[in-house]
């Protein structure tokens, strides 16, 4: 067996950020090297032979990590960025988002939890002051797309001339914000595509479900941007397999041949996430866009050496 086991810590300094200037200086803002940071994790890597006698050989890779971020200097308080907002004792990866409860069975209105408490449109469920108005619902950190643990595992199994391998990678913990799923929760426009999942909207009131009330008064709440959009980011996914033969020499000697081997090969073969069609290795940020998840390619082949 051979393992090896690592801790890193690492300071990025001088980062670059645009600076708000004052009116009276003609510019809005300017770069300055201003900002800092740290990555620290610790990776773990295994190696080992399962099986070795004159025909079998079995090996079996295992690799871990993972990873805190965390800013230490910033050139102001906060700095809002997209779904993020950064911060000195934060991570560049957490969610800063409008706050989602869910749907009021009563009449199948988008609920969120309420910033001005005073509001029209505020709502009390319990102990819960709330929102039907997306603009007065109320930020909050909401997660980190950052996993709690990440990385792959290996085998190669080989008896005699037929042989086996395969990589896994995987992930566990951490949250991605879903825009494609978003984008197809929509109200919408004619030619639009929609997720099925639309179907479960609410309809009458008792409904229990997660996905509001679908009509023209809730254009701008029905799919808003909010924690409602965070998926469970852990997945694992079979990277690529190989299955191959190596024929015999005496047979390959009758037909001229110093070497003959047939293979199976596949790549992406599965993906087991949260949601199918969710590519979260897309982007390690946490945010989804419009790419196609990875493509399954399965080869059949030989090799021939004369």
């Amino acid at each position: 067996m051979i393992g090896t086991i690592e801790f890193y810590h690492r300071i990025s300094d001088n980062l670059l950020f645009d600076v708000p200037l004052p009116l009276s200086s003609g510019l809005s803002s300017k770069t300055e090297n201003i900002g800092a940071l740290f990555n620290q994790g610790i990776e773990l890597g295994v190696n080992v032979d399962v099986v070795k006698a004159q025909n079998l050989v079995w090996n079996v890779g295992l690799n871990l990590s993972t990873l805190k971020n965390e800013f230490t200097r910033l050139p102001q308080d906060e700095i809002i960025s997209g779904s993020k907002k950064l911060m000195v004792g934060r991570s560049i990866y957490d969610y800063w988002l409008r706050e989602w409860w869910g749907v009021d069975s009563d009449d199948g209105a988008a609920l969120y939890r309420a910033d001005d408490v005073e509001a029209s449109s505020v709502r009390i469920k319990g102990n819960d002051t709330l929102t039907t108005d997306i603009n007065n619902a109320k930020y909050k950190y909401s997660g980190t797309a950052i996993p709690d643990i990440f990385g792959s595992l290996t085998s190669s199994l080989r008896y005699k001339g037929l042989e086996l391998s395969f990589m896994f990678t995987y992930q566990a913990g951490g949250l991605v914000l879903d825009y494609n799923y978003q984008s197809c929760m929509s109200s919408g426009t004619y030619g639009t595509g929609y997720s099925i999942d639309i179907l479960n909207r609410w309809q009458e009131p008792g409904d229990i479900t997660d996905v509001p009330r679908m009509d023209d008064t809730q254009t701008s709440n029905f799919n808003a941007t909010s924690s409602r959009w965070l998926t469970d980011a852990s997945f694992l996914n079979l990277r690529n397999l190989v299955l191959s033969y190596d024929i015999p020499e005496n047979l390959t000697r009758r037909l001229g041949m110093t070497r003959a081997r047939v293979y199976f090969s596949g790549e992406n073969l599965f993906l087991i996430n949260a949601r199918k069609g969710m590519n979260v290795q897309q982007n390690f940020s946490g945010t989804t866009s419009n790419v196609y998840t990875p493509n399954r390619v399965i080869t059949v082949g030989v090799n021939v050496n004369f």
